[in-house]
């Protein structure tokens, strides 16, 4: 199941897809999306970043709580079958919470952060196909440490060692339609960063 997740970061939100089943609007994101005319089928939040009228059916929690109103939409998605949770509207506002946010790719990693310009996901032990995508860098950011391979990009790494304070995986471009990533160990952030 493939669900829409907006939430309410001051960022400009391109255009959201319609090829979803499932529409979560989180806290000031419900405005967001009534603003390109979409009747979400849940919205949940602290309602401190919204300024309308909240409906009726919302569900509401209190501002002083211990997890995020994101936390909360991922969750609900989870909880309704999400197999992909596209997520607009939580990078590029404040950076703890676009650092917090990015975190919980972690916990939820059938999560994609989509932004104007930028895809941020996170890739664990496995194979991954991943298709060009013209007028952006492909960026690897280890998350903390990794080993990978990739193939198919201007500067391919074989079994190679990455940190997270080195930026080696920075600003690479595809030399082929798709690049394959291996990530033998660790975690990778996987960037698609607009040029």
């Amino acid at each position: 199941m493939r669900v829409l997740i907006v939430a309410a970061s001051p960022e400009s939100i391109p255009s959201l897809p319609i090829d979803v089943d499932y529409v979560i609007g989180v806290d000031g994101g419900y405005e967001t999306l009534l603003d390109r005319g979409l009747n979400p089928d849940l919205v949940v939040g602290d309602f401190d970043s919204f300024t309308g009228e909240v409906p009726i059916d919302a569900v509401r929690y209190p501002s002083e709580k211990d997890v995020t109103d994101l936390e909360i939409a991922l969750e609900a998605a989870r909880s309704h079958g999400a197999t992909e949770m596209l997520v607009y509207g939580a990078l590029g506002g404040r950076l703890d919470m676009t650092l917090s946010n990015i975190g919980l790719l972690e916990a939820y990693p059938e999560m994609r952060l989509i932004s104007a310009g930028q895809m941020v996901r996170l890739a664990g032990t496995g194979l991954y196909g991943l298709p060009r995508q013209d007028d952006h860098y492909l960026s690897l950011v280890p998350w903390k440490r990794a080993n990978v391979t990739i193939r198919g990009v201007k500067y391919p790494l074989d079994h190679h060692e990455i940190v997270s304070h080195e930026a080696l995986t920075i600003s690479n471009e595809w030399a082929d339609e798709s690049a394959d990533l291996i990530v033998h160990e660790g975690m990778v952030l996987v960037l698609y960063v607009k040029k």
